[in-house]
Parts: C-alpha cells; sequence; structure tokens
C-alpha cells in the first residue's frame, strides 16, 4: 500500500478529523425503551416484562450448532465472540467462540488471548447449515465486518482476510504494526484502516537525563496511521495520523467534520470531499462537541449535550441537504451503544445496555446493574421505530443482531435462538422544519 499514488487532496483529508470524535458514547433514547423497560419506570434490577412485539418469523435454534452463551463475568471487557450478519436475504453467517480445547501453536506470543471461531451459514427458511468453517483467533477484539454483495472482511491479528458464503479466507493485506481499528461506512463502499506508528526519535533533540538507566528507557512514542480505502482494494485515497484511534463518520466521497461556530454553544458540521472544497451542512446545538456518525450515504447522527447540562444527549438526524430530519433525548441509562445499518440506508438498528440507574460516563458499575441488552429497529429518514427487541446473552460488544441489506429482514441472538423477523416498507418521511438544538 506504501507505493499506490495519493492524490494532493486526499494529502490532508483525514487531517482534520476531530478528537472529538473518538470519545465512546454512553447514550440512550427514551422513546426507544420506555415501554419495553422497567427500569426506565423506576424499577430497579428488574427484567423486562415479557416481549409484547409481533412473533418471529423463523427461528432457529443454536445449541445443536455448539454455541454455549459467554458468562456475564466478561461485560466490562467488550470481548468479541460472536457475530450475527445476513450474506442475503435468505442466509445468515452465524459466528461464535468454540468452546473446545485448542492445540497450542509453536512460538505464539505470550500476550495472545487464542479463541477458536466457528463460522455456520445457514439457511434462513430450514435453519440448516449449508457451509461450516473454524477460524483461529489471536485476540479477543472484533475479527468481522460484512460488505457488499455478501462479502466480509476477516481480521487475524494483523492480517485482513476476504471471505463469503464459502468461508474460505483469502488474503487482503497484511501489516507490519499493530492493527488498531477497522470501520466500514454505512453503505459499505468506504473503510478506514488505523494502525499504530512508531515515531523514530529526533537524532537532533537533547539527550536524556541519566535517570532513564534506573527507571529504564522512556517508551517509545507512538501515533495512529489512518489511511481510506475502498474495501476489497488496496489504492490509497486518503491518509493521515492522528494521536489515537478515532471514529471517522464516512460519507460517499468523503467524511464529515465538526468545526466551532461563532457561538460556543453551535457547531459548524462541514463535509470533506477527497475531491473539491469542504462544503458546509448545518449548524448544531450543544453544549459540548457533539460527536457525529452516518447512518446512510446521506443521513447523519449528531449526539450533542443539553445546554443546561446533564449527563442525557440531544441527538439530531440530519441530511446532507442540512435539513434536520427528526430529534431525540437519550437518556444515560443506557450505555456503549452499537450500530447495524440496511445496505440502501433505509433503516439502522440500536443497541445498548440498559443499566439500573442514570450514569455518566466515568461512574462505575458491575455486571449485577446490567438490567437488559435492548436493540430498536428504526426507519432512518423518519425516525420511526419498527421493532424493539432485547438480546440475549447481553454482549456489550454488540454484532448480535443484524439487519438485511434491504432493511426488510432483521435478526436477533434471543433466548438460545436466532429469531428472523419480517419487517414492513419503510414509511415515506414527512417533510421537517425542525431547527437543530
Amino acid at each position: 500500500m506504501e507505493s499506490c499514488a495519493v492524490c494532493p487532496r486526499a494529502k490532508r483529508i483525514l487531517a482534520m478529523v476531530s478528537c472529538g470524535q473518538c470519545v465512546r458514547l454512553s447514550v440512550t433514547m427514551l422513546a426507544l425503551f420506555a415501554a419495553a423497560s422497567p427500569a426506565c419506570r423506576g424499577e430497579s434490577k428488574r427484567k423486562p416484562d415479557p416481549d409484547p412485539g409481533p412473533p418471529p418469523t423463523v427461528r432457529i435454534e443454536v445449541g445443536h450448532l455448539g454455541y454455549v452463551s459467554p458468562s456475564r463475568a466478561y461485560l466490562s471487557y467488550r470481548y468479541s465472540t460472536t457475530t450475527l450478519d445476513f450474506i442475503d436475504n435468505d442466509h445468515l453467517l452465524f459466528t461464535f467462540r468454540d468452546a473446545s480445547l485448542m492445540h497450542r501453536i509453536p512460538n505464539d506470543p505470550p500476550d495472545d488471548e487464542d479463541q477458536m471461531i466457528r463460522a455456520e451459514v445457514l439457511d434462513v427458511a430450514t435453519g440448516k447449515e449449508v457451509e461450516e468453517s473454524q477460524w483461529r483467533m489471536h485476540d479477543r477484539q472484533r475479527y468481522l465486518w460484512p460488505l457488499r454483495g455478501g462479502r466480509f472482511i476477516v481480521r487475524q491479528r494483523n492480517s485482513l482476510y476476504l471471505t463469503d458464503s464459502h468461508l474460505e479466507l483469502r488474503p487482503y493485506l497484511q501489516f507490519d504494526t499493530p492493527l488498531q481499528l477497522v470501520q466500514i461506512s454505512p453503505d459499505r463502499n468506504l473503510m478506514v484502516i488505523e494502525l499504530q506508528k512508531i515515531v523514530l526519535p529526533d537524532p537532533d533533540a537533547p539527550k536524556t537525563s541519566g535517570l532513564d538507566s534506573f527507571f529504564g528507557p522512556p517508551p517509545k512514542p507512538k501515533r495512529t496511521r489512518m489511511v481510506l480505502v475502498h474495501p476489497g482494494d488496496n489504492t490509497v485515497l486518503a491518509e493521515s495520523e492522528t494521536r489515537h484511534p478515532v471514529d471517522v463518520p464516512m460519507v460517499e466521497n468523503g467524511y464529515l467534520n465538526l468545526l466551532e461556530g461563532k457561538d460556543p454553544s453551535k457547531w459548524v458540521m462541514q463535509r470533506e470531499l477527497l475531491r473539491g472544497d469542504p462544503q458546509v451542512i448545518a449548524e448544531v446545538k450543544s453544549s459540548c462537541m457533539p460527536t457525529l456518525m452516518t447512518l446512510s450515504d446521506n443521513v447523519a447522527l449528531a449526539v450533542g449535550c443539553p445546554p443546561k447540562g446533564g449527563n442525557d444527549h440531544l441527538v439530531s438526524a440530519i441530511s446532507l441537504k442540512g435539513d434536520v430530519l427528526w430529534q431525540d433525548r437519550w437518556k444515560a441509562r443506557y450505555i456503549w451503544p452499537t450500530f447495524d445499518y440496511a445496505e440502501d440506508g433505509s433503516r439502522f438498528a440500536y443497541g445498548s445496555l440498559q443499566i439500573n440507574r442514570d450514569i455518566g460516563s466515568m461512574d462505575f458499575f458491575g455486571q449485577e446493574d446490567v438490567v437488559a441488552q435492548m436493540v430498536g429497529v428504526f426507519d432512518t429518514e423518519s425516525g420511526k421505530l419498527v421493532l424493539t427487541k432485547d438480546a440475549s446473552p447481553v454482549l456489550s460488544a454488540g454484532h448480535n443482531y443484524a439487519l438485511s441489506s434491504n432493511g426488510r429482514r432483521f435478526a436477533i441472538l434471543r433466548e438460545g435462538a436466532i429469531e428472523i423477523y419480517d419487517l414492513p416498507p419503510v414509511a415515506p418521511a414527512a417533510p421537517s422544519n425542525v431547527a437543530a438544538k
């Protein structure tokens, strides 16, 4: 990848990514879970009421596949041990940690946390296994991302592979430094790869004191190298460096950025393009620097703070034309949000852990404080809540639910089975004149 040409505009395209976007939000949506969640009504540590929603179209038991629920003791670690994705409308890819014993690998690094992942392609109509394979992973971080056309990226340590419904791993990219983050845009047309970069010392810098010999050498300074590519391709579209890994709100031909406005409580949302001048999209009102995330190639979510303070978050869905499509207030008793997106941008799914009390970003909580993992499916442009389900087992890293590429099917791991729900067509969004706040 080093030899790939980068256009002059692309050389600096990611340089302005705000470090504020790296903050992992602890957010909640009151409208999403008020009806399904007793904790929203002050009933601490109770499980959610029996699900009043429609029954699943299909239910596939997973016990016979060898799936074993992970212990709740691992909730705070956010280990990635399970994934669920649609290959197409009629097939699922279900991967999970195989609890059987593993063979030792000679000279395996001592800091590896190996796990064997079993991958199963399931036929939705019959629930039968179509293909299966095993992949050995060397850590507990996220290892799989869906692409277009039923393809996937699989990570093993610092190497990326491509696979599909046949589950064969085909080498894609390999790196000499730690792979810190992989991020795919909601429409799956762009991918950011973030790598650890060790900064070499300046030979002209003053020598350090002799105390280094007593305490040991100082740690080598590290930064993060960010590379933007099309998934499956290795042509560098843009490249930059940051102090640490960040989330990048990617849109078609670029990404979104936030700049300070003229007023301390106002922020300017701007679209940075690979080719062409930046475009101002909208003004966002917030008492703190908002976080941006993209829901589709033309809708972004701005998550900010109320004007009078507090741990709740104000949420605005904004089109790239600058229109505020809908707004909501997310409560602080839901933490660690995760998302999945319909490839066509019609819907998104939002999941988070429900805690038995309101909680700040720095507050402690234990496994006994986690009430449930709630997941809601929304129409992107109207914000309409289509379906709400609680996932079980609770997985703090998410990825135990999935939307089909056209947003018409939803799958979730729940009560010992994969449940598949057929969803109604997306209702057209009503015109909105809501002002950002």
